[in-house]
């Protein structure tokens, strides 16, 4: 769990998502509430604290889908084997360090497995050509790989 973010209020049901550090999004995590798993800003999680509810029906956003572009072209042979052997490379030179297996699940299912860039046939993301699953080697899946993180920036 990283650590709290000076805009975001203290709330332990709260979950900050970073990527090399950076934070990224926050994840409400309290099953009680209408926006869990979905991503808060800072005056959700301050109107949620005060029992506000979070989005009024005439301040409500479309859906990411709605706004969201069509899913890419995966890349061509050549850039997925460059992209995997950089990937391959900085992974090693880290000490090879791997997710469990059980937040390599929940990531593929919570994130990969809902994506509309997930190609389910070919187990592939189309973002960045790489494998995804829920399982597997760490060198066939790029979830698997601690050094890694997803295109869109969702983990």
């Amino acid at each position: 769990m990283a650590t709290e973010d000076p805009l975001y209020p203290a709330c332990p049901t709260r979950l900050l998502a970073t990527v090399k550090g950076v934070l990224k999004h926050a994840l409400c995590a309290d099953a009680a509430k209408d926006q869990f798993r979905q991503i808060v800003q800072p005056a959700d999680c301050q109107r949620c604290l005060a029992g506000l509810p979070i989005k009024p029906e005439a301040e409500a956003e479309p859906t990411v889908a709605a706004n969201a572009p069509s899913p890419p072209e995966p890349p061509g042979l050549m850039r997925r084997a460059a992209s995997y052997a950089g990937a391959l490379a900085q992974w090693t030179a880290a000490g090879r360090p791997e997710r469990s297996d059980k937040e390599v699940e929940r990531i593929f299912h919570q994130f990969c497995k809902t994506c509309d860039w997930f190609d389910p046939d070919k187990q592939i993301c189309r973002g960045c050509g790489c494998r995804v699953a829920e399982g597997g080697y760490a060198v066939q899946n790029k979830i698997k790989m601690a050094t890694e993180n997803c295109p869109r920036d969702l983990w």
